[in-house]
């Protein structure tokens, strides 16, 4: 089968009488037949986010279910990224993401303070 998944995504700027606006709708192919779906615990030390099930990370949403705007929470392909300027994401309270991973397997995330709840889905290619 082809196109299994669908994406849409869409942002809108506007400041000083600027404005940027832009949509985008497309579909993938899901070559394997797995996904993880789930919410985790984030704590400010290494936070490994992972299903064995799942070969080829794909797809991937992501959500801080946070309330405070003043935290947030970084994300990653190895712990070690965590701890310098490659982290592929940071979210802050009540933000989410959809991003194309390019690792086959691995995704981690830690909190800038406490513990945060994080919402994922994880779709295998």
């Amino acid at each position: 089968m082809a196109n299994e998944i669908n994406i849409r995504i869409s942002i809108q700027a506007e400041k000083n009488g600027a404005k940027y606006e832009r949509q985008e709708s497309f579909k993938d192919d899901m070559a394997g037949d797995a996904w993880t779906t789930g919410v985790a615990d984030i704590a400010a030390s290494n936070t490994q986010i992972t299903d064995l099930q799942i070969t080829n990370y794909g797809w991937i949403f992501l959500k801080n279910l946070g309330t405070d705007t003043a935290l947030y929470v970084d994300f990653a392909h190895t712990a070690a990224s965590l701890a310098g300027d490659d982290n592929i994401c940071r979210l802050y309270g009540g933000e989410s993401c959809v991003l194309k991973s390019s690792a086959e397997t691995g995704l981690f995330a830690i909190s800038s303070s406490g513990t945060q709840a994080v919402e994922y889905a994880i779709l295998e290619l």
